[in-house]
């Protein structure tokens, strides 16, 4: 299996962990989530023309920029 990183705010974060079951994963967690919501590309189409996603991809090329890169 292989993972993922994903950045999360520590507001969600905290809200994702009340969320899960003590014995449940966060991955769990996010797909049941996913099933009760469904498909999350209608909230991209609407984040797109915000302008919340001009700061998101600054942060993102941030983060980029200043990770350690593995051999």
């Amino acid at each position: 299996m292989s993972t993922k990183n994903i950045a999360l705010r520590d507001d969600v974060y905290k809200k994702l962990k009340e969320v899960k079951g003590p014995n449940e994963s966060f991955s769990d967690a996010i797909e049941e989530l996913l099933k009760r919501k469904g498909s999350l590309l209608p909230l991209w189409s609407s984040l797109s023309e915000s302008e919340a996603i001009d700061l998101i991809e600054t942060d993102l090329k941030a983060i980029r920029n200043g990770a350690k890169i593995r051999a």
